[in-house]
């Protein structure tokens, strides 16, 4: 039908701008005095099908973070493998625009990539998403919610990424996802959910 097509058509093309839209988010940030780059390692545990643990680390920006408008963007890659695989390696991206409402909350969206490379076949999806973001000196929790794009396999469900001041410029960094899908080719019941959760410690060079 040439609704379906239309709609794979772009589906298509927001895979291919969410590099592009990265990119711009990290151009406009790195040319504010609010600009906060990062990076992060750590472990994780996950329940889909993939084993466990992992290992994963991140580089991203926050831009704005002070005034009504914040601005973040983030790439990093793990070592998450489908079971029966050992050579896999994901590399995800992010970028979220939030607006401030009250003094500890913001409301806004952006997108989420990720795409799985391994030796016997590649697997990528993109989500936009929706959320809020709660943020104290010493605390900040974005809960965003993956909108799925597709009604079989792509995942949907919210994701929550947990910031809390250490010491200095460290932070621990939890980030966990409730995950629901739906597998075409079982039998009722085809919909399924799990979890993904992974721990880590964020250095901000500001």
């Amino acid at each position: 039908m040439q609704w379906r097509r239309s709609y794979r058509e772009e589906l298509a093309k927001l895979r291919k701008s969410a590099p592009t839209l990265l990119a711009v988010i990290f151009c406009c940030a790195l040319g504010s005095a609010q600009v906060a780059p990062y990076a992060d390692a750590g472990i994780g545990v996950n329940g889909l099908s993939f084993q466990s643990p992992y290992y994963f680390g991140d580089v991203g920006v926050d831009w704005g973070n002070r005034g009504p408008i914040f601005v973040e963007g983030e790439a990093g890659a793990d070592t998450a493998n489908p079971t029966g695989l050992n050579n896999g390696t994901t590399f995800r991206a992010a970028g979220v625009v939030m607006g401030r409402v009250t003094r500890h909350w913001r409301l806004g969206g952006g997108f989420h990539f990720s795409e799985l490379f391994t030796s016997q076949y590649d697997n990528h999806s993109v989500w936009p998403t929706a959320g809020a973001m709660f943020e104290q000196d010493w605390f900040r929790l974005n809960a965003q919610y993956l909108i799925p794009t597709t009604t079989d396999y792509t995942l949907n469900g919210p994701l929550l990424d947990m910031r809390m001041h250490l010491k200095q410029r460290f932070y621990l960094r939890e980030r966990v996802g409730i995950y629901s899908y739906r597998n075409p080719n079982q039998v009722s019941p085809s919909h399924h959910v799990s979890a993904v959760a992974d721990f880590g410690i964020l250095y901000v060079f500001r």
